[in-house]
């Protein structure tokens, strides 16, 4: 067969799936949702099927919580505010529902932010391959995430605490090392901070940012990467200061840890060293390099 004609039938092969795929989605409006009174608020979300699939809908309550590393959907806190009503169905092409749901905020609620969501799961039916064979093709599930944001007025209470700061004990030079540390925010509104971890020893260091957000009562976990430099080595302090003040500014949070720092030439000349001594044990004559000079 012409290798033109191959090529051409992959491409199309190829296509057949991406559109497959793309008929697994939904569309959602509004996309985000705003609370800011105590009490009930009763919200309505239109979800649409606007492809060629049925579908199984499903919507599901949760509380989001993020960081540089993590993205997780919880089960607590506002998510069991939310409840949703006839949170599972069928949506055949072109078919569109308007789902209601009601979030009641407890009357002891003290916070000025907090972040739920409504994540609706879309399901395609299985269906059979086109052409010879009874082959199905499985497409994955696709979610999509609206979130319900509360933010009541009230007493403002900022307050964030490092919980830990890990880092490697020994690092090589020109190999990079991880640090790793997690904040906690204790109070009552959303922060905002900027991380700088600065590095100091004999013969040298250096310092990296990082930057980020944590909501009330929420753990953000960070990385931050250092690699020494060739001349780098002995012993180092990291130390870590941590930033924040949304409404106003905060003590700085600090944190130190020590590591060791041992250049990677030393090592290579330390193994070289051990060689030759091996090989002299064993009666090796090494040869000698000569150097003659003609004039």
């Amino acid at each position: 067969m012409d290798r033109r004609i191959m090529v051409l039938i992959t491409v199309l092969m190829v296509f057949l799936l991406i559109s497959e795929s793309i008929g697994a989605g939904v569309v959602v409006s509004p996309t985000r949702f705003e609370i800011k009174q105590a009490g009930t608020f009763n919200g309505v979300l239109t979800v649409s099927n606007p492809y060629t699939d049925t579908i199984q809908v499903k919507i599901t309550p949760k509380r989001i919580l993020k960081d540089r590393m993590n993205l997780l959907l919880l089960d607590d806190g506002i998510a069991r505010w939310i409840v949703v009503e006839n949170s599972s169905f069928t949506l055949r092409q072109s078919e569109r529902r308007q789902v209601n749901f009601r979030v009641t905020v407890p009357s002891n609620y003290d916070y000025r932010d907090a972040v739920g969501a409504l994540v609706v799961t879309s399901t395609p039916h299985e269906r059979k391959k086109r052409g010879e064979g009874t082959s199905v093709i499985l497409i994955p599930a696709t979610e999509v995430i609206v979130p319900v944001v509360i933010g009541l007025p009230g007493e403002i209470r900022e307050s964030m605490s490092i919980e830990s700061f890990r880092g490697p004990g020994i690092l090589l030079s020109l190999m990079p090392g991880r640090f790793e540390y997690s904040l906690r925010n204790r109070g009552n509104v959303y922060e905002n901070f900027t991380s700088t971890l600065s590095l100091k020893g004999i013969t040298g260091g250096g310092s990296v940012n990082s930057s980020g957000g944590v909501y009330p009562y929420d753990i953000y976990r960070d990385e931050i990467k250092w690699t020494p430099g060739l001349l780098d080595m002995g012993v180092y302090s990291a130390d870590l200061t941590v930033d924040y003040g949304r409404y106003s500014p905060q003590k700085p949070l600090k944190v130190t840890r020590t590591l060791i720092v041992i250049p990677a030439w030393i090592i290579v000349l330390l193994v070289l060293l051990f060689a030759i001594y091996i090989l002299r044990g064993r009666g090796v004559r090494l040869p000698r390099i000569r150097l003659k000079i003609e004039r």
